[in-house]
């Protein structure tokens, strides 16, 4: 019993070792996962404004081709 004590006390000081001798390490797998997902926010941003410039020209030259001189939906982009 006694040996059973002394290793859940040596497994309970290794685990709390590791976050006392590397403590930076959670927070730090933290910042890359937030780094990755605003990545991916950024490529899905990008599309978007793709997607609004491909349909701003499509209005465009559908205006055009119908002589409405402008009629067509405009949607301001801002940089």
């Amino acid at each position: 019993m006694r040996i059973f004590l002394a290793l859940a006390l040596l497994c309970s000081l290794l685990l709390s070792g590791c976050e006392f001798f590397t403590p930076d390490t959670s927070r730090a797998l933290s910042q890359t996962r937030q780094m990755e997902e605003m990545q991916k926010q950024t490529q899905q941003l990008e599309r978007q404004a793709d997607a609004l410039e491909r349909l701003v020209d499509r209005s465009g030259s559908a205006s055009r081709a119908d002589g409405a001189g402008g009629a067509g939906i405009t949607i301001p982009i801002s940089p």
